[in-house]
């Protein structure tokens, strides 16, 4: 995590970069456009895959992947502040079997894809240098930063139909483990920071637990320990080698190592393949830093003066669009808009200003009519939900937009034209339906609600310990919050106020 007084040489390092870079870096780290990549998964070549029956069996276990330097690349590049180049002469492991024919069978097909080339390395300004700078940091092979690649095409909202997400790929139960949080909030697996830590930290235990061989330990990253645990063992009853070539593993798995290798290849002489990869910095071109209470990022991108897109591709992690109420509040930014964003942060009003509905769909319910219900429009619903269409579902929960911010309060300069001057929280169209009228339409004997304040409609079987896990608080808090005691239940239809601390 990049702390304040990191941020500063962080700016300067980014700025300078840039300056001395292809005007073309000015627009890449903002496109993610899905509809444009040509996807390319391990179903297109199952049909050419060779059998898994080794060749030339070996008696004796050994050390295949060692790690030594690549040197097929010519020239000295490593005063080069573009990424790919610094990569470029840093690739080290060494795969056992180099004649393995789905190598070339990878480069072709890879190779016969430059747009795809082309919007990984756009996708990849923002994610990649961090990576590579976790992997530096601790002693890591630097071919690890292709493994996001392969396993999502660095699309941290990635999501398979294993339902593994994020840059990463995570299953849910290899995500708990290795503490990624996962609920109604947040999903650290689509977290840019916790997923890379978690995914290091994984790697690093497979490495141990498959004595340093790294390709046993990357076999067992995409197919699970406990699987290729069982191929070495079948083999070891038939006295037959245990090297990652010549163990019976999934299809998938067969193709890992030399998928990795395929795009290293490309990657370390792109011009060879006749792919072109988009320059980017070295240094880090985000910063992280801690809003300290719930914070909602439409209205920081409003704020920043950034397009809605980039704070949501940096920060996919919260599902809602808003921290947690109990945290974290751990926000990641261009590293340009670093010291802007701690300057609103010391702006205590804007906080108390920030306030929401949330309101859990019921059967029969339509978006346009909770929409004039909450006297705001549906687009602004559909925006601040991320919904792609009209249509919801009963039991889903919206989130409400109930006040306005100024912009002026800040005095920070003019929003983004494409904003319009309004964000879908601070929106003037969201006059009429104030905090305080908010709190006129309260029961009288609720709790007092202070602006700031988020509401929750109790439904039909809930209850206060499924209430507090699902704003992810603790449960004495949501009594306090709403002046209960251990003795007290919730009936359907009562509000409870969620207070941010």
């Amino acid at each position: 995590m990049y702390h304040l007084e990191m941020i500063y040489p962080m700016i300067v390092s980014t700025v300078f970069w840039r300056k001395s870079s292809l005007a073309l870096l000015l627009l890449i780290g903002l496109s993610m456009s899905a509809s444009g990549d040509q996807m390319i998964t391990d179903s297109n070549i199952s049909q050419s895959l060779p059998s898994t029956t080794a060749e030339n069996p070996s008696s004796q276990k050994k050390a295949y992947l060692n790690l030594k330097m690549n040197g097929t690349v010519q020239g000295d590049r490593l005063g080069d502040m573009n990424l790919w180049h610094f990569l470029q002469r840093r690739f080290e492991l060494e795969y056992s079997n180099p004649g393995d024919t789905l190598i070339e069978r990878f480069e072709t097909r890879f190779s016969g894809q430059p747009v795809y080339f082309e919007q990984l390395s756009q996708r990849a300004y923002w994610y990649l240098p961090y990576i590579v700078e976790e992997i530096e940091k601790r002693g890591l092979p630097y071919d690890l930063a292709i493994i996001p690649i392969i396993e999502s095409e660095l699309r941290p909202t990635a999501v398979s139909t294993s339902r593994a997400a994020g840059l990463w790929q995570f299953i849910p139960s290899t995500g708990a483990k290795f503490g990624l949080r996962q609920d109604w909030w947040v999903d650290e697996r689509k977290d840019l920071i916790k997923s890379t830590q978690a995914a290091l930290d994984y790697l690093t235990f497979l490495l141990k637990e498959f004595d340093n061989d790294w390709e046993l330990a990357l076999a067992s990253y995409n197919a699970g320990s406990g699987r290729v645990r069982n191929a070495i063992n079948a083999n070891l009853r038939t006295k037959r080698p245990t090297t990652y070539s010549d163990l019976k593993l999934p299809r998938e798995t067969r193709a890992y190592l030399p998928k990795l290798v395929a795009i290293r290849n490309i990657i370390s002489n792109p011009e060879k393949y006749g792919i072109n990869l988009h320059p980017i910095p070295k240094t880090a071109t985000i910063s992280v830093i801690d809003a300290k209470s719930q914070t909602d990022l439409i209205l920081l991108s409003s704020l920043l003066s950034l397009k809605p897109r980039v704070l949501k591709e940096l920060n996919p992690g919260y599902l809602k669009g808003i921290t947690p109420p109990a945290g974290p509040h751990q926000i990641v930014v261009p590293a340009e808009v670093a010291v802007t964003l701690v300057d609103i942060l010391a702006k205590k009003a804007l906080w108390n200003k920030l306030t929401w509905d949330i309101h859990r769909v019921r059967k029969g319910e339509y978006l346009d009519a909770i929409a004039a219900r909450y006297n705001t429009k549906t687009r602004i619903l559909k925006r601040l939900n991320n919904l792609k269409s009209d249509t919801i579902y009963p039991d889903q929960t919206l989130r409400i937009p109930i006040t306005r911010i100024d912009k002026e309060d800040l005095a920070i300069g003019p929003k983004e034209e494409e904003t319009s001057g309004k964000s879908g929280v601070a929106n003037a169209e969201m006059q009429s339906n104030t905090a305080e009228s908010l709190v006129a339409r309260r029961k009288t004997e609720e709790p007092v609600f202070r602006v700031g304040d988020g509401i929750y409609n109790v439904r039909k079987n809930d209850d206060l310990k499924r209430i507090a896990n699902l704003f992810g608080i603790p449960l004495q808090q949501l009594r306090e919050m709403n002046d209960m005691n251990h003795s007290s239940e919730v009936a359907t239809g009562q509000r409870l106020i969620i207070r941010k601390k």
